[in-house]
């Protein structure tokens, strides 16, 4: 992981096993994924990804035949830390938690392999700074700290909810993470991949 290994939603824990797909590409257009975000391959054009529907997991269509995994983009310099590239100075890759349209994107894998996620409410960074202090709220796990009943719990399954964007308990069907450890109290918690 070149120049992060985290933003401040999401990051790695254990890389044993952690297989890095590459070659893909972010949707042409629409809503940017949030990295973290469930993926499989688009039917529709083999080169890109899209968000997983709530039907992929151990037994729905994307283990069964497609690749199914956790969306990462590398955020390079140029992305972030220059005003010519849309960005602005003072920004580092913890602040991008999106993978821009279009961009060649990674797939995350493999079974044992560790990751994390972190809730975080709207917020506001230091004034003064040269870009927009303000932050919106990221919601990645369903009941998870401040966000429903804060009540997710370690062994929980979780499988990818397409309707919210975010990642909610499940049956091991659907499954594709299983939460390893919870902080409800600071909205933390660590999940090891299942497939």
């Amino acid at each position: 992981m070149a120049s992060s290994n985290a933003t401040r939603n999401f990051g790695f824990r254990r890389f044993t096993n952690l297989v890095r797909e590459g070659r893909f590409r972010a949707p042409a257009s629409g809503t940017a994924l949030k990295l973290g975000t469930a993926v499989e391959i688009d039917a529709s054009d083999t080169d890109r990804v899209r968000q997983a529907t709530s039907a992929t997991g151990m037994g729905g269509s994307g283990v069964a035949g497609q690749l199914i995994g956790v969306l990462w983009y590398e955020h390079d310099s140029q992305t972030y830390n220059d005003p010519r590239f849309g960005a602005a100075a003072g920004q580092s890759p913890v602040d991008m938690d999106w993978a821009p349209n279009a961009r060649m994107v990674q797939v995350l894998h493999g079974a044992g392999a560790k990751v994390w996620f972190r809730n975080t409410e709207a917020d506001t960074t230091e004034p003064g700074l040269n870009y927009p202090s303000d932050r919106a709220e990221v919601i990645m796990v369903e009941d998870l700290g401040h966000h429903g009943t804060s009540d997710l719990a370690v062994d929980d399954l979780l499988g990818w909810d397409d309707s919210n964007g975010l990642w909610g308990r499940t049956s091991i069907t659907y499954a594709v993470l299983r939460v390893t450890s919870v902080d409800n109290t600071a909205g933390v918690c660590d999940a090891e991949f299942l497939v």
